[in-house]
């Protein structure tokens, strides 16, 4: 059980900061919201067209409400995972405009 509940914090973390550099980068990207493996990222544009293509690309995310992506994964969950969850994202991001600085 300690070693489950240090993955989900440690990965969570991972999960969070990773989250927050998509909401600092693209402008479809408001809000990071949650902690350990309950994590939201609030949208300025609708989430199901991006849930609909992530799963094209093998990734799994989850809609809520009309603009927030839902992060809900197994406790097995590894940064390695997170990495390719986030290259689809900013892939699907990126094809939306990005902030300006």
């Amino acid at each position: 059980e300690e070693r489950l509940l240090e993955n989900v914090s440690k990965v969570g973390g991972y999960l969070h900061q990773q989250l927050q550099e998509l909401v600092a980068k693209y402008a479809a990207a408001q809000e990071a919201r949650g902690c350990g493996f309950i994590q939201g990222l609030v949208l300025a544009i609708p989430a199901r067209p991006l849930v609909e293509q992530a799963l094209a690309e093998g990734v799994l995310f989850n809609s809520t409400q009309d603009t927030v992506l839902r992060f809900l994964p197994p406790f097995l969950l590894e940064e390695k995972h997170v990495d390719k969850g986030m290259r689809v994202l900013k892939k699907l991001l990126g094809k939306k405009r990005k902030k300006s600085m």
